[in-house]
């Protein structure tokens, strides 16, 4: 199931953040249909290398800021 609320607010944060919207997308799409009851929460490999590149640049963003 597609959670378009937490999509848009994944995409919004995200963004606001300074990752590249392309990558925070394709972030944000995986987010909006985690699964909770699921291992890795229902997330694939490539769902998974997605998330960790908005995080690249998330986390990147932020010790730049200081």
């Amino acid at each position: 199931m597609f959670n378009e609320n937490l999509y848009r607010a994944s995409l919004r944060a995200l963004v606001n953040e300074g990752v590249p919207v392309n990558v925070a997308v394709k972030a944000s799409e995986v987010v909006a249909k985690d699964e909770a009851g699921k291992p890795e929460l229902g997330r694939t490999s490539s769902d998974q290398q997605a998330v960790q590149e908005a995080m690249k640049h998330y986390w990147a963003g932020r010790i730049n800021a200081d």
